[in-house]
């Protein structure tokens, strides 16, 4: 319960400080969780939505995400063309990100997502790779 109220005093400070464009980099989601939306008021006491989702793509078109979250439901992301794109904790681009990928993102107020954090999938280790870490140990 303390993370959730951090999560949401950070959010509303972001906002009041910068607008939703300062809240496209509030803290992640818990974990466990899948979705959640945030109800905030920004500056000028104008409210505001944050959307998260999270899950792990099982599509990609040509602006959009297609998500299995973790509760198993299917989700359909848009992704907005100016979005942050991080790829491992690195930029990145849109193009850059397959299925398979675990990914979180963040929208405001129903717009496209304007945030996506991506993580890849390790890439499969080859026999020879298998056997030489187990010759090491």
């Amino acid at each position: 319960m303390a993370f959730l109220r951090r999560l949401l005093m950070l959010a509303a400070f972001a906002l009041c400080a910068g607008g939703p464009v300062a809240a496209a980099n509030p803290p992640g989601l818990p974990a466990g969780w899948s979705h959640a939306q945030i109800n905030v008021v920004g500056a000028n006491g104008r409210p505001h939505t944050l959307i998260y989702d999270r899950g792990r793509v099982t599509a990609v078109g040509a602006s959009s995400l297609t998500l299995r979250e973790p509760d198993g439901s299917i989700v359909t992301i848009q992704v907005a063309a100016a979005a942050v794109i991080r790829l491992n904790g690195r930029a990145a681009t849109f193009a850059q990100i397959q299925p398979g990928f675990l990914v979180q993102t963040l929208g405001v107020d129903g717009n496209p997502a304007r945030r996506v954090q991506a993580t890849a999938r390790p890439a499969a280790r080859t026999a020879a790779q298998r056997l030489r870490a187990v010759r090491r140990r």
